[in-house]
């Protein structure tokens, strides 16, 4: 077989190949075509089914707890009570999660002016957020004083907030990217990603469900004596986490 046969049988058959690639890569561009849409996944949601008396068949309480605010005044997480409110995660020097996450809150202040929800946002950095770094982080997002609490204080309660009271991983500059919808009654009754927009209307509509919703009677009027801090367990049980679900945004 001579050098000119060769080079023409070579040559068959690589047009041949390329030929059958393109064949190939047509049939799998028509049939993603074909394809249903990919669902989102929807955000945990824990509606209860109504009690006789109004109130919300849940599991108890988010346990009282005490930290300082961007005024470097205490708080106390019993001032709540008989108030609906949002709760969240954040540290100032996150420079992704933490932005869009406020970002959203700030845009429910500003959307919705006649709601009664209160924000509290709880830095996982307190030997960096101190009462003043929360104070100017809280006037870039315009936050309302009466309606949004920027928290700091040990670490260790901020992490058994994070595990005990809401179910998730906290610990120094990660968090997660969920804000938690607590009712009247000191329950959380949604845990929605801040991050997505979807989720953060689905927020809101709860927000509206909630506010709506009387208080059962056998919660309290707000205290004016400081609660005691939460005692740390022995053994706590873990916290839900996922590589999808925390930010861990350290520079």
């Amino acid at each position: 077989m001579g050098p000119a046969t060769k080079y023409w049988l070579l040559l068959a058959c690589l047009l041949v190949t390329m030929y059958g690639s393109f064949v190939l890569l047509r049939r799998d561009q028509a049939g993603s075509r074909d394809a249903p849409p990919t669902q989102p996944v929807p955000a945990r949601i824990a509606v209860a089914r109504p009690a006789e008396n109004g109130a919300a068949e849940q599991e108890s309480p988010i346990e009282d707890f005490v930290l300082t605010d961007q005024e470097g005044q205490p708080f106390d997480s019993r001032t709540l009570q008989g108030k609906v409110w949002v709760g969240s995660f954040f540290f100032t020097n996150c420079p992704a999660i933490c932005w869009r996450l406020n970002q959203a809150l700030a845009a429910l202040q500003e959307t919705s002016p006649e709601s009664e929800t209160h924000f509290v946002s709880i830095t996982c950095d307190p030997q960096n957020d101190t009462p003043a770094a929360l104070a100017k982080y809280a006037a870039h997002f315009k936050a309302d004083p009466q309606r949004w609490t920027f928290l700091t204080g040990d670490m260790d309660l901020i992490r058994s907030i994070g595990n005990d009271s809401f179910k998730v991983a906290v610990e120094t500059n990660t968090h997660s990217d969920r804000a938690f919808v607590v009712d009247r009654n000191g329950k959380v009754r949604g845990r929605f990603r801040l991050t997505e927009p979807d989720q953060i209307e689905m927020l809101r509509k709860l927000l509206e469900v909630v506010e709506a919703e009387p208080v059962a009677d056998d919660v309290a009027a707000p205290s004016t004596e400081p609660a005691e801090p939460a005692e740390q367990s022995e053994s706590p049980q873990p916290a839900e986490q996922s590589d999808a679900e925390l930010s861990n945004a350290s520079p």
